[in-house]
Parts: C-alpha cells; sequence; structure tokens
C-alpha cells in the first residue's frame, strides 16, 4: 500500500504550471527562485541569501522581510513591528537570479522572535529542490546549484514504532521523491538482524517529483519473541531504472517487542486487595491529575502535575517504578505556564512523544473573552524535554481548538482524542509532523470535531479521562458532568462541513456526523480516571474513591464489583506493563499501586467480602455457587444479571454453603453472578451454552 502524504514540500505541476518570471541565465548558470512562506508573524522574518561561506549579508545576492527592524542582526531582539517586512500567512516570491551550476550558496534566515517563523523553499531550474523550516533565532541553509537527477528515491524515516507489543507489526515508512522523473514502481526490501531480506515490488504509484509518500508492505512482520531488533529498509529499482543516488535509499532503526500486558482483573475481584503508597509530595507531586506509562522496556511512569495557572504544570517522572531502583525525577518546562497550563492529562505514543491536555480557558491568560488553548506535544526524550530550546519552551506542537481540556488519549502516531470542556464535544486532533522543539507552525494540523457527542464536565477540577481499546477501536469517555461513560467508534463517522478555526491556520478543521456511539454506563457520582484491559472496563470515582470494575463484552458495561481506595480525590488510573492498577489522588498528592494477595476467609472474620466458586462453567443451564464459608455471608444476596444489566436472580444465601442456580429459558451467553452487601461484592461469570 502506498498513499501520497498531505504534506509535501511542494506540488511539482503546481509550481511548473504557474506563471512566474524568467531570468536569461548562461549555459553555466542555472535559474534560482525562492519561495517564503510566512506565519502568523510575518513582520518578524529576514533572509539574505549569499555566495558559499559568506556571513549573513557579507556580498549579498539578494534579500528580503523585514531589513529595517530585523535584518542580519535582529534574531531574538523581539523589537520588529508589522509596519515593515512581509505580511502574515502570506507567501513570497523572490528571483529569479542566475547562479553558477554547481557552486555553493547560504541562505541566511533571521527570526526576531526566536521561535522560528518563515518556510523556504529552494527552485532550482522549476524543482523545489530545497525545503526547510526555520527554526530558532536564525540560522545557515548551505546549497548547491545543480538541476535534480532522472531518478532518485530518498527514504525519509521508517514509520514502524521503535516499541511495540508482541504482534504482527506493518514495516511502513516515508519516501521522498527527489529525481525529476515521477516514481511509478519502486522495490522496497527490508531486513531484520541482518538476516535475508523481503523484498515487495510497488506498483501503479504517481509519485510526483519532490514529494513524499507513505508506504506499508502488505506483509507483517512477526516477531518470534521479545526483546530488541535491528531493522533495516532500503529503496532500490526506480521505474525499473537504478537509484543514481543510493546513499539516502537506507534506513535502519531499533525495535523493541514486550510481552502483553497481563489480564489481572480476575485477581483483584477475587483476591485481597492491597493499596502500596509508590510516589508522594516529596518526589514533587503537586496536584497530579493523570499519569501514563511510557514506551520504554522498563517500566517508566510520569504523572503530570496540575500546580497553578500562573506557574504552569510539571512532570514527575518514575523510572523502575514501583521498583527497589524506583528513581523519581521532577521536571518543568520554561513555558509550561502556556503549554502545559493547569494540565488534566498525559498520553503517550509509541513513537516516544506525549501529548497534555490543558484545563485552563485561555493559555495566555489574556482575559477578555480569549481562549485560545487546546493539546500539545511533548518529546519523551530527556535531552529535548524542559530543556532550552529558544524563546518557545520544548513543546513540540500544540493547537489551540480546545479549552478546558478535560483529558486525552492516543490514537496512533501523533494523533490523539481530547475531552472539550468548553465547547462540550469530542475532539480527534492530529498534529501531522511534528514542528520541533519551540517552533510554532500548526499549518499541517488536522482537527476533527464530534459535533453530535454533547458533553459536559463537573467543573475545572476534575478531569474526564478518556481510554481506547486499540483491537475494537472503541474510545471509552468519561462525561463526569453528566454522571456516565460514553462509548465511541472512532472508525464511524463522516467529516462534513468545515468549521473555522480560533486564531491559528490549520490543514483541516471539520465537523464529524454519524459516528456511532452510545451512554456505555449512566449513575455514577463524580467518575474520572478510565482504563480498559481485555473485557474489563475500570472507572475511578473521583467522589467516592473507589475503583469500579465493568465487563465490557455487552453493548452496556455491567458492574462486577467495587474497591474503595479510601478517601476521595481519585483520579486517573492506569494499567501497567505487569498488568497491576495504578492511579493517582489528587487532593492527596500521591501516587498508588494496588496490589493483591491470595483470598482467604476465617471464621473470626466475618466482615471479609466473601470468596465463592461457580461450577460447572460453562453450563447448559443449572450451576452451583460454593462458598468458601458459610458464616461469611449472613448479610450478602445473590444476583445473577444478563450482558443488559437486567436482574435475572435476586435471593438471601444467609448461612448457606451453596446455591443452586438453573438459568434454563434465558438466552445462551454471559451471565455474572454477583454476592453483594454492606461489606462488598464479588463477581463472576458463568457461560450458559445452548443443550
Amino acid at each position: 500500500m502506498l498513499k501520497i502524504l498531505r504534506l509535501t514540500c511542494l506540488c511539482y505541476l503546481l509550481i511548473t504550471g504557474g506563471q512566474s518570471l524568467s531570468a536569461q541565465c548562461q549555459s553555466d548558470e542555472i535559474e534560482i527562485r525562492l519561495l517564503v512562506e510566512t506565519d502568523n508573524y510575518g513582520y518578524e522574518t529576514f533572509w539574505s541569501l549569499v555566495p558559499g561561506g559568506n556571513g549573513c549579508g557579507v556580498a549579498p545576492i539578494a534579500s528580503g522581510g523585514n531589513a529595517n527592524q530585523v535584518g542580519c542582526n535582529g534574531g531574538g531582539q523581539q523589537d520588529a513591528t508589522t509596519a515593515f517586512g512581509y505580511g502574515d500567512n502570506a507567501t513570497v516570491n523572490a528571483g529569479p537570479w542566475c547562479l553558477k551550476t554547481d557552486s555553493i550558496y547560504t541562505l541566511h534566515y533571521v527570526d526576531d522572535y526566536g521561535d522560528g517563523g518563515a518556510s523556504f523553499t529552494i527552485l532550482i531550474g522549476n524543482y523545489p529542490v530545497h525545503h526547510f523550516k526555520s527554526n530558532g533565532n536564525n540560522g545557515s541553509f548551505y546549497f548547491k546549484v545543480a538541476l535534480p537527477l532522472d531518478y532518485n528515491a530518498a527514504l525519509l524515516k521508517i514509520g514502524t514504532y521503535g516499541f511495540n507489543d508482541l504482534k504482527p507489526t506493518a514495516i511502513h515508512g516515508q519516501m521522498f521523491n527527489m529525481g525529476a522523473s515521477p516514481i511509478t514502481s519502486v522495490n522496497v526490501s527490508y531486513s531484520i538482524d541482518g538476516n535475508a531480506p523481503l523484498t515487495e515490488t510497488m506498483t501503479g504509484l504517481n509519485v510526483e517529483p519532490f514529494t513524499s509518500a507513505h508506504f506499508s508492505l502488505s506483509a507483517p512482520w512477526a516477531p518470534a519473541d521479545t526483546g530488541n531488533y535491528q531493522l533495516k529498509v532500503w529503496l532500490s529499482n526506480i521505474n525499473g531504472n537504478a537509484d543514481l543516488e543510493p546513499g539516502n535509499d537506507t534506513l535502519g532503526k531499533a525495535v523493541y517487542f514486550r510481552a502483553p500486558i497481563p489480564n489481572l482483573i480476575d485477581r483483584y475481584l477475587a483476591d485481597s486487595v492491597v493499596i502500596k503508597t509508590v510516589g508522594t509530595s516529596a518526589d514533587g507531586l503537586d496536584k497530579p491529575r493523570d499519569l501514563a506509562f511510557a514506551p520504554t522496556p522498563a517500566p517508566t511512569l510520569w504523572v503530570v502535575n496540575k500546580k497553578t495557572e500562573s506557574s504552569g504544570g510539571s512532570t514527575v517522572t518514575y523510572f523502575d517504578a514501583g521498583l527497589p531502583t524506583q528513581d523519581a525525577r521532577l521536571k518543568k518546562d520554561q513555558n509550561s505556564w502556556h503549554f502545559m497550563s493547569l494540565p488534566t492529562g498525559i498520553a503517550f505514543s509509541y513513537n516516544g512523544n506525549f501529548a497534555t491536555s490543558p484545563g485552563v480557558l485561555d493559555a495566555n491568560h489574556q482575559g477578555g473573552g480569549a481562549h485560545f488553548t487546546g493539546p500539545a506535544l511533548w518529546s519523551s526524550d530527556w535531552s529535548i524535554y524542559a530543556e532550552p530550546s529558544g524563546g518557545n519552551g520544548s513543546h513540540l506542537d500544540m493547537l489551540h481548538q480546545s479549552p478546558f481540556s478535560m483529558g486525552i488519549e492516543w490514537e496512533e502516531d501523533n494523533v490523539f482524542w481530547v475531552y472539550d470542556g468548553y465547547n462540550k464535544n469530542i475532539v480527534r486532533y492530529d498534529f501531522g509532523d511534528d514542528h520541533g522543539p519551540g517552533n510554532d507552525d500548526h499549518s499541517d494540523g488536522i482537527v476533527r470535531r464530534y459535533t453530535e457527542i454533547a458533553v459536559n464536565r463537573i467543573d475545572d477540577n476534575i478531569s474526564n479521562h478518556l481510554a481506547l481499546d486499540r483491537e475494537s477501536g472503541w474510545l471509552y469517555i468519561v462525561d463526569n458532568g453528566n454522571k456516565r461513560v460514553l462509548r465511541l467508534d472512532i472508525h464511524s463517522g463522516t467529516p462534513t462541513s468545515n468549521l473555522t478555526p480560533y486564531a491559528e491556520p490549520l490543514h483541516e478543521y471539520k465537523a464529524v456526523t454519524g459516528a456511532d456511539w452510545s451512554v456505555y454506563i449512566d449513575s455514577l457520582d463524580k467518575p474520572s480516571g478510565i482504563a480498559v484491559i481485555g473485557d474489563y472496563l475500570l472507572v475511578s470515582d473521583y467522589g467516592t474513591g473507589e475503583i469500579i470494575f465493568y465487563d465490557r463484552s455487552g453493548d452496556e458495561g455491567v458492574e462486577l464489583g467495587r474497591f474503595d481506595t479510601g478517601p476521595g480525590g481519585i483520579m486517573g488510573i492506569e494499567i501497567g506493563p505487569d498488568g497491576k492498577i495504578w492511579y493517582v489522588n489528587t487532593t492527596q498528592n500521591r501516587l498508588y499501586q494496588l496490589d493483591y494477595t491470595p483470598f482467604t476467609v476465617a471464621t473470626n472474620e466475618p466482615d471479609n467480602r466473601p470468596a465463592f466458586s461457580v461450577s460447572p462453567n460453562p453450563t447448559d443451564g443449572a450451576f452451583e455457587v460454593r462458598f468458601r464459608a458459610a458464616n461469611s455471608v449472613t448479610d450478602y444476596r445473590l444476583r445473577v444479571l444478563n450482558t443488559l444489566g437486567q436482574l435475572v436472580v435476586n435471593e438471601p444465601v444467609a448461612g448457606r454453603s451453596s446455591v443452586r442456580v438453573d438459568l434454563s429459558g434465558q438466552s445462551e451467553g454471559y451471565y455474572f453472578v454477583q454476592i453483594a452487601g454492606e461489606k462488598g461484592s464479588r463477581t463472576e461469570r458463568v457461560l450458559l451454552l445452548s443443550n
């Protein structure tokens, strides 16, 4: 499979088909032009084209932008005004110039604010050979004046994640046509740990010169075991011809596969649960609202702190989380007051990036009805995250269409789902390619708003978290203002009408209608955290301090049991790589892990929740419920529910050692046997089969 990406350096057909000035160049010269695309602050940009190796403004061939207030020395001065230079979000054609063939030239660029600004495309003989985005205060780009080769395909990146679950995984990536001829076919090969390569010929393509395309091989890679692998991918045989520049054909990548997360929920329902304190305010926890495990071989857990609006949020990272070697480290970005303002959620992508959702109306804190806020993208690389990178912090991207973002979940690549507490919708954010640390290009962002899903937050303090089951595509959404949990099929719905973005350019901003969604759990108190594994759904309740276990195999969640963690204030919950349950309590400034020990019932401890067994299971109608200690169930009732939550059996079990249940005449499927009373409940699932 191969598709042309929405992001390309420039469309070759558009350039060659448009009108432009032409220079009368000599036989040893080539016509050069420059395309400058400004951001929201075009007046901050300046550029200078000089002979190779010369400093900015030394023997200039040409220059452009705000020479009056920026010029070669203006980077970081922040004194430019709109009175000079380029307009905002403008496209400027400069040139043409006749430059010597095979000679080197330098393009210097300057941004007065120091957060990067314009994008530059250098056209050599009408081919957009070089394209780059300015970064920081200033920089230089060196290029050689030469027409492109006929056949030259470059492998830009391997898209296969460096961290994966142990299952068949697609080999995919991004190629770029740097040649003068369209690519109609190409060979993509890969090898694992230097073993024999596998090759797939991709035909029927139409990759125009200087555009990029995404490829995905039809046969997935099925690793034999967990652990580290070395993946090598390369391109060859363009349209049946040799690639004339093989030096950019090949990339390698280290790939790690982890064991599947064990499903231990049955243990939590059947055994004694133990609460372990893992982190406290001494580690830097300050109103923690969410947590997420990073995609790393070792258990590395990140907790995001709310802190205050004036300070901005922070993170505490627990390396070797829960182990004797655990090490907690606090980090805070220099511009977290904007990019991580009152964060409510954190979610990791398997590509190593993570996103946070700010629970604030206006990330600029201007007042007067401004509402410039939405999710921010970050790198988990400690050499990048919260390290100096110009005047705009270390964030990789931020889109601003969701004030009071009350929760966030990852889908794929740089795609995240957000609970929009201001507009009261669920929104899908695709950051596209990140703009790099501290920059501000949002023009490749795609935002899709699910306008038919109406949600409502309790307030700005209690998060509404989301959890995605990637196998089925069901997204589970806490909606605490309506005391419920929603379920949305992320593969359903149709983008329809265009929406107008607030205060930033986007590649696409559309409403989505016709999605498949429903109320999945109702009548909760103050739900906040949510997690999913197998057929189980877990919801934390901020008001009661409980974690509630549900069976999610049906069209509605069926409660299986509850665990009382103690005081209210619980928000984000997560299932760790070892299958254990983790959560944060924002009012206590603590991080907890739930563990378990085998459940036993002693005759002198009548308050323990009952332990019981169901046999036979599966059953064709009748089964027996046996209690491990008769006097432990004196104040309990037996309830049997179907997958719709309808009560089928409801009777007391005072002092009885066993109860016979007959479901003959009921529809086949799963039923839930629950022993419930004032001290708590236990639930077992039984499968009824037809005779």
